[in-house]
């Protein structure tokens, strides 16, 4: 029976244990600018999805911290703009393994709308590469974008069809 773990045994015992797994709750933010989406490509240091992908701007809520609060922190180190506003859209899960480490995320999904400007990363050593406003046509490829991306990229493609009465 295929039990979706394997387990380890525990050094200097006789006992089997479960792989840690860490739980995160994210905030991430869709922006739009025309037709376009602000994505944020996944650096060496991302704890939970594979580097290179593209991914939301956002990221973990710190203990105490306000879901909105981690968004605008977020979004500055990330792509150094300023958040105006956000609504709530959805929430999902997700399960990811990372470096040894299985993670149980659960990611609020907030339209965001922003300050204009340039996108920047701000944070050194941090889990953004690189942050662009990217055409939505360029995103169809739900290979290069990360689990919550891609559903991201699903939302907005259903809302476009809505909008266009399909």
């Amino acid at each position: 029976m295929a039990l979706g773990f394997r387990l380890t045994p525990v050094q200097g015992g006789t006992g089997l244990v479960r792989p840690q797994v860490r739980t995160r709750i994210s905030a991430y933010a869709i922006a739009m600018d025309d037709d376009r989406l602000l994505m944020a490509r996944l650096s060496d240091a991302s704890p939970v999805f594979t580097p290179g992908l593209w991914h939301l701007p956002g990221g973990g809520i710190d203990p105490g911290e306000q879901p909105v609060e981690a968004l605008t922190r977020e979004l500055l180190e990330e792509t150094g703009l300023e958040l105006v506003g956000a609504r709530l859209l959805d929430a999902r899960t997700y399960s990811a393994q990372r470096n040894g480490i299985s993670w149980s995320l659960t990611a609020l999904f907030y339209a965001a709308s922003l300050k204009g400007g340039a996108p920047t990363v701000t944070e050194v050593d941090g889990s953004t590469e690189t942050a662009a406003w990217v055409p939505l046509r360029d995103i169809r490829d739900t290979a290069v974008l990360s689990p919550p991306a891609a559903d991201a990229a699903h939302m907005l493609d259903r809302s476009w069809k809505r909008i266009q009465g399909r």
